[in-house]
Formats: C-alpha cells, sequence, structure tokens
C-alpha cells in the first residue's frame, strides 16, 4: 500500500520589533509589528491559491499571531505546538551579539568553537533544539491526516526542518536563509523528506 504524499508549508513568523533591533527574542513572547502583519496578510493571500488544509503553529505571540492572520484569510483554526517555538537562549535572550560578545565572551567563544553542545546558561543546546523541534513536527504529521500543512514557527525551526528534508543532521552546515514570513515547501511521504523550495518570498515584494 502506498503511502501518500503531504506537503508542509513551514513558515517564518513575521517581522518584530526585536528582529529590526537584532536582538534575541528565543522564548520571550514579542509582537509582530505593523511589517509583521503586513507580510503575514501577503502570506494569508499566497495561502488561498496552495488550498492548506490545516495549520498549526508555535504558541509564542509572533508566531501565533501569523498563524491567526493566514487562518482569517484560508478560514482554519489554528493548533498550537509548543515543541515548534524558538530555541530557548537562556540568559542571551534580549540581547544582542555586541552585548552577548561583551558580556559573555567565554561561554561566546566556546560555542563558536562547538555550536552543536555548548550553549549559554538556561539554554537548549543545538543538539536538544534540534531533536525537539524534529519530534514536534513529528507528532503533529502523527496527530493530522491533512495533506498540505501550514506550520508557523522561528527561524530555528526552519533551519532544523530544512536540514532534515536535505538528509543532513544536527552538524548539517545551512545553505539557506528563513526570511520573516519566507515560505519553505517540504514534502513528506512517509519517512522520506525532500525540499520542494527554500525560502519562497515572491508574496513579500511589497513589505519588506
Amino acid at each position: 500500500m502506498s503511502v501518500t504524499e503531504r506537503l508542509l508549508y513551514i513558515v517564518r513568523h513575521g517581522t518584530t520589533n526585536w528582529n529590526q533591533s537584532g536582538r534575541i527574542q528565543g522564548h520571550i513572547d514579542i509582537p509582530l509589528n505593523e511589517v509583521g502583519r503586513a507580510q503575514a496578510r501577503l502570506a494569508g493571500r499566497r495561502f488561498e491559491a496552495l488550498k492548506p488544509t490545516a495549520i498549526y503553529s508555535s504558541d509564542l505571540l509572533r508566531a501565533y499571531e501569523t498563524a491567526t492572520i493566514i487562518g482569517q484569510t484560508t478560514g482554519l483554526r489554528v493548533f498550537t505546538q509548543p515543541g515548534l517555538r524558538e530555541i530557548n537562549f537562556g540568559v542571551w535572550q534580549g540581547l544582542s551579539s555586541p552585548e552577548i560578545r561583551q558580556q559573555d565572551p567565554a561561554t561566546y567563544a566556546a560555542r563558536r568553537a562547538n555550536p552543536y553542545d555548548v550553549a549559554p546558561a538556561g539554554a537548549e543546546t543545538w543538539r536538544q533544539f534540534y531533536t525537539r523541534a524534529a519530534c514536534a513536527m513529528d507528532e503533529i504529521l502523527v496527530t493530522t491526516e491533512a495533506a498540505r500543512l501550514i506550520v508557523v514557527t522561528h527561524s530555528g525551526v526552519c533551519t532544523v526542518l530544512g536540514l532534515r528534508a536535505l538528509g543532513l543532521d544536527c552538524t548539517g552546515k545551512r545553505t539557506f536563509n528563513s526570511h520573516n514570513c519566507g515560505i519553505h515547501t517540504i514534502a513528506v511521504q512517509g519517512r522520506v523528506w525532500r525540499v520542494v523550495a527554500l525560502n519562497d518570498v515572491s508574496h513579500l515584494t511589497s513589505a519588506f
């Protein structure tokens, strides 16, 4: 018996003020700004033509707000999955990269040397996060039989799922970007994942 191929539309949330100021959000609950809301509306219009059948979202506000705006256009109810949250950056949350280098230089240097297993205080390692995000997506695929799923999440989760579709584990090198409200399309058939498109932003030309 053949397994039906399903499409995942992995969407990074819209822009926030912290995105624009270069501050690490992690698990801190920051809302969209007006640019982010405009991006979400454009993504919703794009999905009208793609006929999605379910929407899942991280429970953090910036993702959930993006998903809700898309849901208003598509007529779909948003289901939340906390496992789709961004990586927890612990004590680095709320800081910019220059502030991290100044305030925590030893951990910053150690993490650059081993980005997979070193994390700031109170944070997840990249290896832990990769497993958590991948498992959350697997749980969604078991929970629903929807054939075309929108998954609204964060840059880190987009990276994890993109790497997985490219056949790479947590040590794989990312070769793609994840712009705010960019869409990564991934086909899933049983345990086989393949990339259809990564970081499609063609719908966002008027919202950058």
